[in-house]
């Protein structure tokens, strides 16, 4: 592959018109992601201030009423400690759940959206791939949505496949680009099976006129949907320096965090269901 270096170019283009310009693109993310403004916001404070200022005073007259009260804040705020942990791990969880939006596409917050939309580079690393007997340019978190994968078996829901070498014809950054001759050797575009499914309806129409013939079908091809999980370049160039990606405040969930277990509420089990209508007869 051929190497075309165009750091120093982007550095000064950053630093002159064109960067000056773009930072004007940040000030459309400010105030997006503020929380509504309450104009009664700032009087329930002080009333809330003045409750627990009369509290204090009630305490220092009642002196052991007050010493237990305090044990029993004590054992309040240990309480809420644990409440804590637990809340934790839920936010973890729904974090997890709300990465990506119903269409798949990542989820992004008000700002990001807003600084993205008025042209503020993204960032990260970019490459083209060959799937399919089709090309497509793709960046991590992607959808692809791409014909039918054979060997079936091999291309199942969840499974995770690494494509290099043939399957990767072009890589590049805001620093440095790599041209395949004809692919890029060492450079890895890892994927993930997220769908098996089939694809819009194409309606084929056909009309013979004054024949009174006409005839009408529906097509719907078999189509595998890939994630994009990672793009990486060959090993000699991994340390070099680009723009990084704009990342999401998406938390993966901890190690020992686990999916399968069930959530609070109500189940259904039809064995205890069968064993208390046995007790009843």
């Amino acid at each position: 592959y051929a190497i075309v270096y165009h750091g120093h170019a982007y550095e000064k283009a950053m630093k002159g018109l064109h960067g000056q310009q773009l930072e004007k693109a940040q000030l459309e993310g400010v105030g997006k992601d503020d929380e509504p403004f309450d104009p009664f916001l700032e009087d329930e404070i002080m009333e809330e201030r003045l409750v627990a200022q009369q509290m204090m005073d009630e305490n220092k007259k009642n002196g052991e009423e007050g010493e237990q009260e305090e044990l029993n804040d004590e054992e309040d705020d240990d309480n809420d400690d644990d409440d804590d942990e637990f809340e934790t791990v839920n936010e973890d969880e729904m974090t997890y759940n709300e990465k990506y939006n119903n269409d798949g596409s990542l989820r992004r917050t008000n700002a990001q959206k807003a600084i993205l939309r008025a042209g503020w580079p993204s960032g990260g690393m970019f490459a083209i791939v060959k799937m399919a007997g089709s090309q497509f340019k793709v960046v991590p978190d992607d959808v692809l949505i791409v014909n039918r994968l054979k060997p079936r078996n091999k291309w199942t829901v969840g499974s995770v496949h690494t494509l290099k070498d043939e399957d990767v014809l072009l890589l590049g950054t805001s620093h440095y680009t790599l041209v395949g001759l004809p692919f890029v050797a060492g450079a890895e575009v890892d994927v993930m099976v997220e769908e098996i499914t089939k694809g819009e309806k194409v309606v084929i129409f056909k009309k013979r006129r004054r024949k009174h013939s006409q005839r009408k079908k529906g097509f719907r091809r078999d189509v595998t949907m890939l994630r994009i999980l990672n793009v990486r370049p060959p090993e000699s160039l991994s340390g070099e320096n680009y723009r990084a990606r704009i990342e999401t405040e998406y938390k993966p969930l901890p190690d020992d965090f686990d999916l399968d277990e069930e959530e609070d509420g109500d189940y259904y089990d039809e064995e205890e269901d069968e064993l208390e209508g046995e007790e009843d007869e």
